[in-house]
């Protein structure tokens, strides 16, 4: 028996010697190396670091993931990059790990797997006992129109996408750890299995030329079998060919071809044509050699510094790496995150001011959120800047950032009448607008789960008009935003505040009110004129009533009626501030609600997910309009009363 043991934990152990060390793959310099990276993904290069992060949070919710793991005892949490080495080197870790977000329970009940929490994570492990089930629900519900899914169904769809592509992602270096030898010897007679790998070890690639010339010989294809042949094309397409289109991270020789290769199109190419340019075949070959140098601790670094360092060359010849490095520290340096921080830090001191002020509490609270908050704005504006650089184009492209970009501009703005006026106001607004801004920034990142800095579409491309029309239109956003929040102080502050000097300040939050209201206006007329010019320009015609179009219009109208009503003399006080929200509710239709409509040029940013944060933003600035009318029947009743 203790033999039988011994036996045991002496084939454990040599079966463990076959695979890396994992605490190997995560070495600091290996994984930097690796962030660096240049691929190639959306028409865009960008840092492996990059993909990694935005694959996993598109499977797992966040852009890192909790482990707990008897193979890797000291490791509590691993970044995206890590967990995708982790992946890729060690998939029977990898596997172990609860990857896969599921919002509804009953969506992997379906498919015969026992559920845990309402909303909770699984592994690969887990899923895989139900993967037969999966991929039937998943085709089925596939057939059904997108708006006539239940939330269980799209979770279901989304499930089998991420468990597929997870599998596709752990397979990335299957090929290099296969035995081919052994493999293809197990499907074909002894006498045709040595024909093709000639009864010794055999590359992938060298058995990639020699099923070409299979396959271009029929007699030969024939004399295989078509059992043997099917069983040959399967192991060549399952280890090699679909874990190959994962990733895109061959620079192509021809410097004309802007198109990066993915190891599935260079092994395909050396089949059909039985050779590939020197360099394609080269990183290629370098990319299997990875694994066995895993294997070693004084072969590993070499192996990943050549590679690495080689794609990296050939970018650089080819003018694609410039920014890479720069995109890594932007991810690296996580500008929003400080920015969310610092803004709820200048929030939460500047109330505290505005609820004791004129004492020297006050007065150093005051101090204390000018600073935060300007450190908020410099991270926010910080941010943005290194977008622009690793973009190279203006600002704003995507509804991602209009979101950056309206909260930085509301917070300069607010930080700006703060500094006029001196009654914390500006601060408290700019604080909680600048925190609740960066928040939905986050949410909404993780509820796209896509790269942030796309590709533009062809009609996006053209940088003036994304400096003028695009920069004008989102200003003026930023202002009907920010008149919006300032009368929503104006409500709390004659709901909940009495005293001898509130009504001085109820008329200095009008006032504020009107000026900002007036800012935004004139930046969304001249934002809408600019973008009629440019769709003259695009799409040959400078109003079509597109729902984005009438959306700014929509916002144009409603602040020229209140700038003249208020001229008129037709709204004062709490008419100012009714109309004002309703500005805001119409922003917030124009900004986000226009776009979950599928219809219109302006095609972008359709998110599912979003429509009950936008159905709460209306209600509550419904629910503040309702107190602006109950305001003016107190007024009005009391006026009778006294008449």
């Amino acid at each position: 028996m203790k033999t039988f043991l011994l036996a045991c934990l002496l084939l454990t152990s040599l079966v463990q010697a076959q695979l890396p060390d994992p605490t190997l793959i995560l070495d600091k310099e290996i994984v930097a190396a690796f962030q660096s990276l240049p691929v190639q993904e959306g028409g865009r290069i960008k840092p492996l670091d990059t993909y990694a992060r935005f694959l996993l949070l598109r499977m797992h919710g966040k852009q890192s993931i909790a482990v707990d793991h008897a193979l890797l005892p000291e490791v509590k949490k691993l970044k995206a990059t890590e967990w995708l080495l982790i992946s890729w080197f060690r998939p029977d870790i990898a596997r172990d790990l609860p990857l896969f977000v599921v919002d509804n329970s009953q969506a992997v009940g379906e498919i015969g797997v026992d559920p845990k929490g309402l909303r909770d994570r699984y592994s690969w492990n887990e899923i895989v006992k139900g993967k037969e089930e999966l991929v039937k629900r998943a085709q089925a519900y596939g057939e059904i129109e997108q708006d006539q899914l239940t939330g269980v169904q799209r979770n279901v769809i989304d499930l089998a996408r991420n468990f597929f592509d997870f599998d596709a992602v752990s397979d990335f270096m299957t090929a290099a750890r296969t035995d081919w030898n052994k493999e293809v010897s197990a499907i074909l007679p002894t006498e045709l299995a040595k024909g093709i790998t000639g009864g010794g070890n055999i590359t992938v690639w060298e058995l990639a030329i020699k099923l070409g010339d299979l396959i271009r010989d029929q007699s030969k294809m024939e004399a295989l079998g078509e059992e043997a042949r099917g069983k040959l094309l399967e192991l060549f397409i399952n280890t090699t060919l679909r874990p190959g289109k994962t990733l895109a991270f061959i620079p192509p020789d021809d410097t004309k071809n802007d198109t990066w290769l993915q190891v599935e199109q260079t092994v395909t190419s050396l089949m059909r044509e039985g050779k590939i340019p020197e360099g394609e075949l080269r990183i290629s070959k370098a990319k299997d050699a990875l694994y066995p140098a895993s294997l070693k601790a004084d072969t590993f670094k070499t192996a990943v510094n050549t590679f690495v360092g080689d794609v990296r060359h050939v970018a650089e010849k080819r003018g694609e790496l410039k920014h890479v490095d720069r995109e890594v520290t932007y991810h690296r340096q996580d500008y929003f995150t400080y920015a969310l921080v610092w803004y709820m830090l200048g929030f939460l001191v500047a109330l505290i001011g505005l609820v004791a002020p004129q004492s020297s509490l006050a007065k150093w609270a005051g101090r204390v959120a000018w600073v935060s908050l300007v450190l908020a704005v410099g991270y926010n504006i910080w941010g943005i800047t290194q977008r622009c650089i690793i973009n190279e184009r203006p600002p704003i492209a995507t509804l991602y950032e209009t979101i950056i970009f309206i909260t930085a501009c509301i917070a300069v703005v607010g930080l700006f009448v703060e500094k006029f006026t001196r009654q914390g106001v500006g601060l408290v607004v700019a604080g909680f607008v600048g925190a609740l801004g960066m928040f939905m920034a986050n949410r909404f990142m993780a509820l796209d789960a896509r790269d942030t800095m796309p590709t533009l579409e062809a009609v996006l491309i053209t940088n003036f008009w994304l400096a003028t029309h695009v920069t004008c239109i989102n200003i003026g956003y930023a202002g009907a935003m920010l008149g919006s929040f300032v009368s929503m102080v104006y409500v709390i502050y004659r709901l909940f505040v009495r005293g001898e000097k509130v009504v001085e300040f109820r008329r200095l939050l009008t006032r504020i009110t009107y000026g900002i209201v007036c800012f935004g206006v004139l930046f969304a007329l001249v934002g809408t004129v600019l973008g009629g010019i440019w769709a003259n320009d695009s799409w040959g015609r400078f109003w079509g009533w597109d729902p984005k179009e009438n959306g700014a219009l929509m916002i144009v109208l409603m602040g020229l009626i209140i700038l003249h009503a208020r001229m008129g003399g037709y709204i004062r006080e709490i008419g100012m501030h009714a109309l004002s929200l309703l500005l805001g509710a119409i922003t917030l239709f124009s900004w986000f609600g226009v776009n979950q409509l599928s219809i219109g040029l302006h095609s972008y940013g359709f998110t599912a997910g979003i429509s009950m944060a936008l159905n709460t933003g209306y209600s509550i600035k419904g629910i503040f309009i309702l107190a602006c009318l109950w305001f003016w029947w107190q007024e009005r009743s009391v006026k009778k009363l006294a008449a």
